[in-house]
C-alpha cells in the first residue's frame, strides 16, 4: 500500500508541476537560508579550526570603568584590556591550568616587490600557543623563550607564506613587517574573520613592541584567555577572576570607582553582542537561545502556511478525483493517507534541495572574500532537526486539507466541492 502511495505521489507532483515548484521553491530557500545562518552562527558559538578547544576556555576582552555600579553611570570609560590589566588580574589567577593572552589583530605592513600587502598582526605569548590548537605546516610556534627574550621571530599563515615566499619554504628567512624585522619560524593554516581569537596573518611575541609603553596601560588592546584541562572547572575561573576584579585599584578613584568585566564563553560572548550585554552581569545567554528557536520556529512557520493554502488549491482541484475514489468505496483515511505521502515526498524533495543550495551559498560567501578565509562548517545535527521540522510542518499542511475533502459527500466532490 506504501509503495502505491509513493507511486501515485510522485505521479501527482509530476502532473502537476507549477504547484510542485512553488511548493520545492519555498521549502528549499527556506532550509538553505537555515543552513547558512546556522553554519555563521556555530562559527562563532562552537567553532573549529585552531579554536576548537574553545569548550576549555572563557576570554576576557573587554573592560569598563564606571563613575557608579548603576544603570545611571555619567562616566564610562571602555576597551580591551590593557597589559598592567593582565599582569594585575590575570596573571595571578590560580584556577586556570593555563593562560594565553594576544594583542590585536591590527594592520600592518609589508612590501613584496615593491607592492605594498596589509597582513593583519597579533602579538602573543607562549600560552596563547599552548591553549589554541593552531595546525601547522611547518616548523613551530612561538615559545616561552623566544617572548622571554624578546626574540624578533614570527608565525604567519598558509596566505602570507605563498603571498611572500611562494612555494619556496620560508623557515630561517625573514620578511620586515611595519618596520620591524622578524625571522619565520612557523607555518600555520589559515584560520577564518570570524574566528576573534585564532584570526591573524602574522604572529609575533608581544615582547617585540617599538615601545615598552604598553606595559604601564590598564586599558588597551589585549585579550586573554583562560584554560582549564576540565571544562566543568570554567564556572570556578570565572568566579575567581570577578573576584580578583573587586580589587581593582583606581588611579583616580574620583573619576572611576567601578571595574566591570567578564570571562565569556564562546556563548557568551555571542549573546552579549546580540543581546547588548557587554558589561551586564547576565549575559542573556539562555535568552537568546530562546529567541533564536523562535526565530527559526517562525522562519519556518511562513512556508508552513503558503503551504497549507495551495495545499487546499490543490487539493480542490482534485475533487473530481476524490469523488470517484469515495465512490467506489475509499476511505476517508486512505485519501489522507495519500495526501500525506504526498507532501512528505514534497518536502523530502525540496528539503534535500535545500541542504544543495545551501552548500551552494555556502561556498558563494566562503570564495567572495567578504569574510577573510572563511571555511564554514555543516553542522549536520541541526540541519537535520531543521529538515525534520519542515518534513513535519509539510505533512501537517496537507493534513488538514486533505481531511476537509475526505469528509465531502460523493455527490458534492463529483460536482467540484
Amino acid at each position: 500500500m506504501f509503495a502505491h502511495y509513493l507511486r501515485t505521489a510522485w505521479k501527482v507532483l509530476l502532473r502537476r508541476k507549477f504547484f510542485t515548484f512553488v511548493n520545492l521553491f519555498g521549502i528549499a530557500i527556506t532550509l538553505a537560508v537555515l543552513t547558512v545562518v546556522i553554519a555563521m552562527l556555530e562559527n562563532f558559538a562552537r567553532p573549529h579550526g585552531a579554536e576548537r578547544t574553545a569548550a576549555n576556555y572563557v576570554v576576557v576582552r573587554d573592560v569598563a570603568l564606571r563613575d557608579s555600579a548603576g544603570e545611571d553611570h555619567q562616566r564610562e570609560w571602555s576597551s580591551r584590556p590593557g597589559f598592567r590589566f593582565i599582569e594585575r588580574h590575570i596573571w595571578p589567577l590560580e584556577l586556570p591550568d593555563r593562560t594565553g593572552i594576544l594583542h590585536g589583530p591590527n594592520e600592518a605592513t609589508v612590501f613584496v616587490d615593491g607592492i605594498k600587502m596589509t597582513p593583519q598582526l597579533t602579538r602573543t605569548d607562549a600560552g596563547f600557543w599552548d591553549i589554541l590548537d593552531y595546525q601547522f605546516i611547518e616548523g613551530r610556534p612561538l615559545s616561552p623563550h623566544d617572548v622571554e627574550q624578546g626574540r624578533f621571530v614570527a608565525v604567519i599563515n598558509r596566505a602570507t607564506r605563498d603571498g611572500i615566499f611562494g612555494a619556496q619554504s620560508p623557515l630561517g628567512r625573514t620578511i620586515t613587517v611595519s618596520g620591524q624585522q622578524f625571522e619565520v619560524v612557523g607555518v600555520v593554516e589559515n584560520e577564518a574573520e570570524m574566528r576573534l581569537n585564532a584570526f591573524s596573518d602574522i604572529w609575533v611575541p608581544y615582547t617585540t613592541f617599538p615601545s615598552t609603553n604598553y606595559r604601564t596601560q590598564w586599558l588597551g588592546d589585549f585579550a586573554a584567555l583562560l584554560y582549564s584541562d576540565d571544562p566543568d572547572r570554567i564556572p570556578a575561573i570565572q568566579e575567581e577572576f570577578q573576584q580578583l576584579l573587586d580589587t581593582f585599584e583606581f588611579t583616580d578613584p574620583d573619576q572611576f570607582k567601578v571595574a566591570i568585566s567578564h570571562a565569556n564563553t564562546q556563548l557568551d560572548r555571542v549573546a552579549r553582542e546580540v543581546m547588548n550585554t557587554r558589561f551586564k552581569k547576565d549575559s542573556k545567554a539562555g535568552l537568546f537561545l530562546v529567541l533564536l528557536f523562535g526565530a527559526m520556529l517562525a522562519f519556518m512557520l511562513l512556508p508552513t502556511i503558503n503551504l497549507v493554502n495551495l495545499n487546499v488549491s490543490r487539493i480542490m482541484e482534485r475533487a473530481s478525483e476524490i469523488g470517484v475514489r469515495k465512490a467506489f468505496g475509499a476511505s476517508a483515511g486512505t485519501l489522507v493517507g495519500q495526501f500525506l505521502v504526498e507532501n512528505v515526498v514534497l518536502s523530502i524533495v525540496g528539503g534535500l534541495l535545500g541542504f544543495v543550495l545551501g552548500l551552494v551559498l555556502i561556498g558563494i560567501v566562503e570564495d567572495s572574500g567578504l569574510i577573510a578565509y572563511a571555511d564554514f562548517a555543516i553542522n549536520l545535527n541541526v540541519f537535520l532537526g531543521a529538515f525534520f521540522l519542515m518534513t513535519l510542518f509539510g505533512a501537517i499542511s496537507g493534513v488538514y486539507p486533505a481531511w476537509k475533502m475526505s469528509r465531502l459527500n460523493p455527490v458534492d466532490a463529483l460536482r467540484g466541492g
